[in-house]
């Protein structure tokens, strides 16, 4: 039936051709309004196999209405076909009347005018070529005609898009044009080619040029034939390394869906060059193009996983048999429905030539009512970039996206509002003038939204306790502000912009070799005492190539609901998102935060934190600790720190160890009671502060008191006192007579429990995007947050003067710890006679040094103070782990040819690692001056 039907629709087809060919002449053929009824009708029962008793109107997807067969089916009266006529262009190029737009009033038609506007510059050098005002790369109507996507010719020069050597009139071939529609956005990244309103992924053909994707040499347009072409589809990413997700041919079918990967006709079964790369099956390694070796790709669930000489299954012999069977019928239809393709794609150029009503994130709601255009998730009215295009809206010249500038644009932000009754105050219009707005959720079906809800709440039931994440614009708890302050200030200060990567990579490269200087220096003169008398049996602080080449790291510590989570949101541009650090007035002291550098947002556990070759190290402390640790990955700016790849004629940077890590210490809780942890809390700490280029002691306002915890971290901060900074957040909460008192009152609680006789320097402000409350000192607040961020800045540029200084304190512990030892086996040889329990005078000595004056005969000899020594307790754990009587004395340790691991040592700390500071700043200013000098020459052979 169905057969038979397609044959008889056919042969009403031609017949309507040839009754119009008879009135009409013959170079006009059959109109577009005449035949659609009849194609769709074909169309709809080849694809379900049933027939349409008639063709009733039915809504268009671009807002018009379908053709349908009488001429007058709706009862109003007027021919339908005209009303159509009327409203679609005509897509054959013969017979469309000339344009009568004369913009410029010359006399001279757009299409034979060599300067539209009549501005006196060529079209093809004009920025603005109808002179609208409007730049050509935001401009959605290019030649003042018709816009973009409907009009069939540009750049109004006469020639019709398919036919036209330089679609956008810029004076550039399509060939060599990076920007082929002239819409600003370069083609790897353009969603929509050739501008003709079809998205490419949906888009029969990509490049405008008339020709069939599935018959196009080129299907970009980039002059580059396929089978030569890296890029085929023109995304920016080469054919080899798309993943399974991504389309090679362009067609809107992810490759491990597509029976046709390479567009080519041909299915993946019977094509004998699968992926289109010009190489033969059985000669390519990668048959499916999917960048795995054949001999690795074991994804063979996927069609496009076909192995060459493979025994095809029952199953695969059927649909191998099918595939055949489909080809040969498609073969023996092609030729007598050619010309109903032909009317297809008439059909398709008139489905992509009207769109009235945008939709920019593609969820079925026009921009206009849609209250997150972008659709990122954040509403419109608390979007910091409405459009999504990466700028953000103050800086934004068309702030919602639809190619019109801020200055001629009747409604700026897009929501359907002219700017004359739009208020601008952050708040959604829509609640305000009573105007029901239509959201994401209203799109779906009813049935949707419940199994949604059901799946949200069994995802809740089987969440397990998770401190570290919290939706803070969901929260019922958490507003967010209408006016958030500017974050511009902290790009600037931290140097996050583009112009900052070659001034860093300049550094970077240097600091590469100084680590290597410092590991060498570690391996010779360290490493030999430190493993002689056993330096890591005794203290928690080791040094070795994860703390040599660990990245940057910036601690957080202090009492609970200090504002520590919401600091660090505020720096990494985390506030209001879903993968917002928990932050509250309730004590969260359970969990210590790392937030590193990631391509995409992920949130790690504890033990793939403890994997980590940075976080190695705190394995030792045990399952309770790496249970307590939260890591979040986010693709930011201060995260990544320039950490990329940087190259030129002379040199090539990498920098990938320069990313930074943020770490927050759980809170601390201020009670005389000390409070039980299931790890060893002020170990746990100390091992950050050993490795923290600066470290922020954050308090609030109202909880100025100091517990015994705050007082163990104090103590273990001992010699790093110029790397701390104490912040006074939440400083705008404090009338400004008050501030200075709440200041003072700080300091006098620290200032004895820190060794340092200069009192620490303070900041104090309020960190969050929050405006300041009203009557505080606003100015006062900002300039110390900008001094805070410039003292972060250069801890982070400082991190290989501060690797330096790390790896001599830790020289000088170790040397330290070799005397102590060598002056306990002098007393232990000194007090031992022949006849005499070694063990027993061991001992004595161990537990009774103050009798033998030990502590102060070292410090009296060799000049280094009581202070710099362990505790006699620390030493007591020590030597009944390792016997005090199985050690060698310093100078047993000396050979001829090796000569004395004591002086290299000493030669190492006060010389070797000293001068590596002057060897970087001399080497960074010569490789700076260098990268300032390529850069300058680049800028004049671009200019």
């Amino acid at each position: 039936m169905g057969r038979l039907t397609f044959w008889f629709l056919v042969g009403l087809t031609l017949l309507a051709v040839s009754t119009h060919h008879d009135v009409y002449a013959s170079s006009d053929g059959p109109t577009e309004s005449e035949c659609r009824p009849y194609i769709e009708k074909a169309l709809n029962e080849l694809k379900t196999g049933e027939e349409r008793e008639e063709l009733a109107p039915s809504p268009d997807t671009t807002g018009g209405s379908k053709i349908i067969i009488n001429e007058n089916a709706d009862g109003d009266g007027k021919n339908e076909d005209e009303l159509m006529q009327g409203d679609q262009p005509s897509t054959d190029s013969r017979k469309r009347s000339p344009k009568a737009v004369d913009t410029d009033g010359d006399g001279i038609p757009n299409e034979e005018d060599g300067d539209i506007d009549g501005d006196v510059i060529p079209n093809e050098e004009d920025e603005d070529l109808d002179g609208d005002g409007i730049l050509n790369i935001h401009d959605p109507d290019l030649d003042g005609d018709v816009p973009n996507h409907r009009d069939e010719d540009i750049d109004g020069d006469g020639v019709p898009n398919v036919d036209d050597e330089d679609i956008d009139g810029d004076g550039v071939d399509n060939k060599q044009d990076h920007d082929l529609d002239g819409d600003g956005v370069p083609n790897y990244e353009d969603n929509d080619l050739d501008g003709d309103g079809v998205l490419n992924v949906h888009d029969e053909d990509i490049d405008g040029d008339g020709v069939d994707n599935r018959k196009d040499h080129d299907i970009d347009g980039d002059g580059v034939p396929n089978e030569a072409d890296q890029d085929e589809d023109g995304d920016g990413m080469p054919n080899e390394e798309e993943p399974e997700s991504f389309d090679i041919d362009g067609d809107g079918i992810p490759n491990d869906e597509d029976n046709d990967i390479d567009g080519d006709v041909v299915p993946n079964e019977l094509d004998e060059d699968m992926d289109g790369d010009g190489i033969p099956n059985r000669h390519d390694r990668d048959i499916d193009g999917d960048g795995v070796p054949n001999v690795h790709d074991e994804d063979g669930h996927e069609p496009a996983d076909v192995q060459p000489g493979a025994v095809p299954t029952e199953s695969e012999e059927e649909t191998s048999e099918k595939v055949e069977e489909e080809q040969v019928e498609k073969e023996t239809t092609d030729k007598v429905t050619k010309k109903v393709e032909e009317e297809e794609e008439v059909v398709k150029r008139s489905r992509r030539s009207v769109e009235t009503h945008p939709d920019m994130d593609g969820d079925g709601i026009p921009d206009h009512e849609d209250e997150d255009v972008d659709g990122d998730g954040v509403p419109n009215h608390i979007d910091d970039d409405v459009d999504g295009d990466g700028v953000p809206n103050h800086m934004d010249d068309d702030i919602d996206g639809d190619g019109v500038l801020n200055e001629h644009d009747e409604d700026r932000d897009g929501d359907g509002l002219p700017n004359a009754q739009d208020d601008s105050d952050g708040e959604a219009d829509d609640k305000k003038h009573g105007k029901e707005m239509k959201t994401k959720e209203d799109a779906k079906e009813p049935e949707v939204e419940e199994e949604d809800e059901e799946e949200e709440e069994d995802e809740e039931d089987t969440k397990p306790e998770d401190e570290l994440l919290w939706a803070s614009f969901k929260n019922k708890e958490g507003e967010i502000p209408e006016h958030r302050r500017s974050r511009d200030h902290i790009t600037e200060l931290l140097q996050l912009g583009e112009d900052s990567f070659a001034r860093e990579n300049a550094f970077d490269t240097v600091a590469n070799v100084i680590l290597r200087d410092i590991k060498r220096i570690y391996e010779n003169a360290i490493k030999p005492l430190e493993t002689l008398y056993k330096y890591r049996d005794l203290s928690n602080r080791h040094f070795g190539d994860p703390e040599i080449f660990s990245k940057p790291l910036v601690l957080f510590m202090g009492p609970w609901s200090g504002g520590k989570s919401t600091i660090i949101n505020y720096l990494t541009d985390n506030e209001y998102t879903a993968h917002s650090l928990r932050s509250g007035a309730e004590p969260s002291p359970a969990y210590f935060n790392i937030l590193m550098w990631g391509n995409d947002t992920e949130i790690l556990e504890g033990t793939q934190l403890a994997a980590d070759y940075t976080f190695s190290g705190l394995q030792k402390f045990g399952q309770g600790l790496e249970d307590r640790l939260r890591g979040l990955k986010l693709p930011n700016k201060l995260l990544e720190k320039a950490s990329t790849n940087f190259y030129n004629e002379t040199l090539f940077f990498n920098t990938a160890f320069l990313k930074v890590n943020i770490v927050e210490i759980p809170g601390i809780l201020e009670v005389r009671k000390q409070v039980a942890r299931l790890f060893p809390f002020n170990d746990a700490c100390q091992w950050f502060i050993d490795r923290a280029d600066i470290i922020f002691l954050v308090y609030d306002p109202t909880k100025l008191d100091v517990g015994p915890e705050t007082e163990a971290i104090l103590d273990q901060l001992k010699g790093r006192e110029y790397q701390t900074r104490i912040v006074l957040n939440k400083a705008d909460i404090v009338k400004p007579e008050e501030l200075l008192r709440v200041q003072s009152a700080l300091i006098w609680n620290i200032s004895p429990l820190m060794s340092s006789a200069q009192p620490p320097l303070i900041y104090t402000t309020s960190l969050w995007s929050h405006p300041y409350q009203e009557g505080s000192p606003a100015r006062l607040l900002l300039a110390q947050e900008r001094a805070f961020l410039r003292d972060l800045r250069t801890a982070v540029d400082r991190r290989i003067e501060n690797k330096i200084a790390s790896a001599r304190r830790f020289a000088v512990r170790v040397r330290n710890h070799a005397k102590m030892v060598d002056c306990y086996l002098n007393t232990y040889f000194n007090h031992k006679t022949l006849f005499s329990n070694k063990k027993r005078v061991a001992d004595n000595i161990i537990e009774n040094p103050q009798n033998y004056h030990i502590y102060e005969g070292l410090s009296t000899l060799t000049n280094i103070s009581r202070y710099d020594l362990p505790d006699p307790e620390v030493y007591r754990d020590f030597f009944r782990l390792n016997p005090l009587y199985e050690f060698k004395k310093l100078s047993e340790t000396c050979s001829y040819f090796r000569g004395c691991p004591l002086n290299k040592l000493d030669v190492a700390i006060a010389y070797d690692l000293p001068d590596l500071a002057g060897k970087y700043k001399k080497m960074a200013e010569a490789a700076l001056a260098k990268a300032e000098s390529s850069a300058g020459k680049h800028k004049i052979s671009k200019s």
